[in-house]
């Protein structure tokens, strides 16, 4: 081939290449706007359905509205349990946290299975939980029972160094999930870094607290560790409680002594004593 002719084919299958390479780029581009736009539209979505529920706390003989945080605290993916979006929300009374809900998004072919709702008292209390939908909770028992941390330095006189605190103490804890691929596949969970939510109660007595998520698959919570600071004078002291937002079973240790567990929940049906879940086919 002469030389002329073999810069004309190399120009040519430099210019191929290129077209290609910004074709898929193109796509890619376009592909990546359609998934911001769809994640847009569900939040949206979301943001409205979670406005409309009704959350409630029986304290003595009390009723007190329960306040949402207008944010959710994160959102997270799980591929592997076919959830597409999803959303975690937390009610508030006085500042201080008594409901986490997981709202998610699948993508199973039936519409009954669309939206998935996970409901979880966080309260010392009672709540009561009302849906647009038609459906209600209404929890038997608290949903975290608090222990005193033992050994730990009292909290320190900033913010900054009392978040370096919280997350110290958070580091104590680590947790097996029961189920997931199988029955009885065992999953060592991992802490998220960052605390899902960060909180102070003076009407309570609460100077600091956070709320952490242990994970067995992906950032998807499945377990739920609250870490405070509570009381006043000599009382005051470094505190946990702990519960779950899965129908696996749980077993959380603390400095690794067993210090919480629930067993597998699989086919014992959605409602509990101090937690629910169920799907839909309509999110409001």
């Amino acid at each position: 081939m002469k030389p002329t002719a073999l810069k004309t084919v190399n120009w040519i299958r430099s210019a191929t290449i290129l077209i290609v390479v910004l074709t898929v780029s193109s796509s890619s581009r376009v592909y990546a706007d359609e998934q911001v736009e769809q994640r847009q539209a569900l939040l949206k979505q979301m943001r409205a359905s979670v406005a409309a529920i009704k959350l409630r706390e029986k304290v003595d003989n009390k009723i007190l509205t329960a306040e949402l945080n207008v944010e959710p605290l994160f959102a997270y993916s799980d591929e592997q349990r076919r959830i597409q979006n999803a959303t975690m929300w937390v009610w508030t009374v006085e500042g201080r946290p008594v409901t986490l809900m997981k709202f998610e998004r699948y993508s199973f072919p039936e519409p009954q299975r669309h939206w998935l709702f996970n409901a979880a008292s966080i309260s010392p209390n009672l709540i009561e939980v009302d849906w647009p939908i038609g459906r209600e909770f209404a929890s038997k028992q608290p949903g975290m029972m608090f222990r005193g941390f033992a050994g730990t330095d009292p909290a320190s006189d900033t913010k900054a160094k009392r978040l370096i605190q919280l997350k110290q103490l958070s580091r104590k804890f680590s947790a097996t999930m029961t189920g997931g691929a199988t029955d009885d596949a065992k999953t060592e969970m991992r802490l998220l870094p960052t605390p899902l939510f960060r909180y102070s109660s003076p009407q309570s007595d609460i100077l600091d607290g956070a709320l952490f998520g242990l994970c067995a698959i992906g950032t998807n919570p499945d377990a739920i560790i609250a870490i405070q600071w509570r009381g006043t004078g000599s009382s005051a002291g470094w505190e946990y409680g702990i519960t779950g937002m899965t129908t696996g079973g749980l077993q959380v240790r603390l400095d690794d002594t067993p210090v919480w567990s629930q067993p597998y929940l699989v086919n014992r049906g959605q409602v509990f004593d101090t937690w629910t879940w169920f799907f839909s086919d309509r999110a409001e």
